[in-house]
């Protein structure tokens, strides 16, 4: 079986002021590293380590993959530095972030991958909702009370993110075999979008995602393009997590 687990980032500040951080570069809070130590050592008790790690470039991601890895003594090279500037448009400093392990059989291939990016929030990034509404009172409106989509300027559209979801499964799976474990340290808007592509869903659900949350999936990749009576075999295509918490309730 190909076995993937999908990771949320850890909380961060714009989440903990409840700001619409989109794709700003917010790092974590002290709860969020606690919450990212507690998975660390859910991840280990239970050996579940990765032969690949796929990760947005974001700084809330790279800090919480940073946190998840210690118990393995894989570190991100260069490492993080918590009091410098770090901005996500430098594409030269991202592109020479590899890992680094003591025993480097045991590492495993890692790539930052730019569609694992949250939602562009245009306009609104950065702004919390009290914000948005006393500078865009007309847009917030309709967000509001209007069912449909409203478009926001300068912001990413909801296909445009199920789009990039597509690309990056479709990568995945091409890339990989059955026997390979997966940790994808990603968003919450464009988790759901990932979810629902591997679900093979026509449609983006609504998921009250926590920090840290995991969804694991285990599927036959062998099997995973074959038409008929396999698609509908349960056991080739397995959720063992789905939005779940367990290191913050056993740790």
């Amino acid at each position: 079986m190909l076995k993937l687990l999908l990771i949320r980032h850890g909380e961060s500040i714009s989440n903990r002021d409840r700001r619409l951080t989109g794709q700003d570069d917010s790092p974590l809070t002290a709860q969020g590293h606690q919450q990212c130590h507690q998975l660390a050592a859910w991840l280990q008790a239970y050996s579940w380590a990765p032969t690949h790690i796929y990760c947005s470039p974001l700084r809330r991601a790279l800090e919480t993959l940073s946190d998840v890895m210690q118990p393995w003594l894989w570190q991100l090279v260069p490492p993080l530095q918590p009091d410098s500037e770090f901005c996500q448009s430098d594409r030269a400093w991202l592109n020479q972030l590899h890992l680094r392990a003591e025993r480097l059989q045991d590492a495993p291939k890692f790539q930052v991958c730019s569609f694992l990016q949250e939602f562009n929030a245009g306009i609104l990034a950065g702004l919390t909702w009290a914000e948005a509404q006393q500078r865009y009172p007309d847009l917030c409106h309709q967000l509001i009370t209007r069912d449909d989509w409203v478009p926001i300027p300068d912001a990413e559209t909801p296909q445009q993110g199920q789009q990039r979801a597509q690309s990056f499964i479709q990568s995945l799976l091409r890339n990989h075999q059955n026997g390979d474990a997966i940790w994808v340290m990603s968003h919450h808007w464009i988790l759901e979008h990932l979810i629902a592509c591997l679900l093979g869903g026509n449609r983006t659900w609504q998921i009250a995602m926590p920090n840290t949350a995991l969804f694991e999936f285990w599927l036959d990749r062998d099997r995973w393009e074959q038409t008929g009576m396999t698609r509908y075999i349960s056991d080739l295509w397995q959720i063992k997590q789905f939005n779940s918490t367990p290191h913050l309730e056993a740790f």
